[in-house]
């Protein structure tokens, strides 16, 4: 999958999204007047607080979303152990493709990551996890409103 298919999916799929390109990539809210909320961010760059997906290469992007902390810990069982620097060291390998994992920066706020998924990781868990987003995303919208 390309990144700009996920983002039309989220289009196709989903109401009141505000879409953001930035230097590094894209990014997606909930939207309603005033109000937005964070849902799904694509990387398609290294930054300089967070080159921990190695992102500089053709084609290869990070989606990260923000899942409410039930379903995080779902699927991660365990909270992710800190360094000092706020960084998941799990035993994550946050270069690898196709892979739900815990978001090497963001984690403790429930963010997951997923480098470059295919098609078969979109359909088998990816787009469920955008709902889960989508849907966190609208009730933050609820309670700032």
């Amino acid at each position: 999958m390309k990144a700009d298919d996920i983002i039309t999916y989220c289009f196709d799929n989903y109401g009141y999204i505000d879409y953001r390109h930035t230097s590094y990539g894209q990014e997606l809210f909930y939207r309603q007047g005033s109000i937005s909320t964070f849902f799904l961010n694509i990387l398609e760059f290294d930054t300089d607080d967070d080159n921990f997906s190695d992102l500089n290469h053709p084609d290869k992007y990070r989606v990260s979303l923000c899942i409410p902390s039930e379903e995080y810990n779902k699927l991660f069982s365990q909270l992710c152990p800190y360094d000092k620097k706020y960084v998941c060291y799990k035993g994550c390998d946050y270069t690898k493709p196709d892979i739900i994992m815990p978001h090497p920066v963001k984690s403790k706020e429930y963010f997951i990551q997923c480098i470059s998924p295919s098609k078969l990781i979109f359909e088998k868990v990816l787009d469920n996890l955008i709902s889960l987003s989508y849907k966190r995303a609208r009730q933050e919208y609820l309670l700032k409103r």
